[in-house]
């Protein structure tokens, strides 16, 4: 269940930049260039980790379609049938 984790990882991830953008903008001192540029660099890496997340979710049912197929096939195949006998 690597990938479960991986994409799990990346979630947490773009939450907690989130959160850090959040507390920026709350923040009571106001945006300075400094706190901007991190800002910048937050929102950055949040797109980077989103279109990761995006490739891999779009890569699971790939292979779960593949893994089924395989399965389907194994089942009705002459040569599995004469194996159960």
């Amino acid at each position: 269940m690597q990938g479960s984790e991986d994409l799990a990882a990346l979630r947490q991830e773009i939450v907690y930049l989130l959160r850090q953008q959040m507390e920026a903008l709350d923040s009571p001192l106001g945006l300075t260039d400094a706190r901007l540029s991190k800002c910048y660099e937050r929102q950055a890496r949040v797109h980077e980790l989103r279109e990761k997340l995006q490739a891999a979710i779009s890569a699971e049912p790939e292979v779960v379609s593949t893994s089924q197929k395989t399965s389907t096939l194994e089942q009705t195949s002459p040569l599995n049938a004469g194996a159960s006998i």
